[in-house]
């Protein structure tokens, strides 16, 4: 009897603790995100023999909101989902969308539709740094280098 009482017990602990944790498309992603983008950058900023460095922020099945930073160039690359809205906080550099190749500095935004090869090469003496929100969620899966 004493065995069979201590099995329930296991069992129940078992249920109770998978009821409460809920998978992850059942996440409530309607709360709030929030970052601090000057702190993430204080605490981990890019290294001196990194090109990139990207780091997710936010997000929801829908969006992610990423900061990245570039010090020297990012390869040409292209989503074949993804679109990007991409906000320049610091820097400057030469941005490439598809054939057009156009001067950015701090304060620049730049959508970038998906399946539109894009780069971007830094000009400036520090790293260059922005805010991007992607659509759907960010996927490396979805970002395939294209020569030059």
């Amino acid at each position: 009897m004493r065995r069979l009482r201590c099995a329930v017990w296991v069992a129940w602990l078992c249920l109770a603790g998978c009821a409460s944790t809920p998978p992850l498309d059942r996440l409530n992603f309607s709360r709030p995100d929030r970052a601090d983008l000057q702190a993430q950058l204080d605490r981990d900023p890019i290294g001196p023999g990194e090109a990139v460095r990207i780091t997710k922020l936010v997000e929801s099945p829908d969006m992610s909101g990423l900061l990245v930073q570039v010090r020297s160039s990012m390869p040409p690359h292209v989503h074949k989902l993804t679109q990007e809205v991409v906000y320049m906080l610091r820097g400057e550099g030469l941005f490439q969308l598809g054939a057009e190749r156009m001067p950015l500095k701090a304060g620049a935004v730049v959508r970038i539709p998906a399946g539109t090869v894009h780069t971007f090469t830094n000009t400036g003496a520090e790293p260059a740094v922005f805010f991007v929100v992607t659509m759907p969620r960010w996927d490396e899966q979805d970002r395939f280098m294209v020569k030059e």
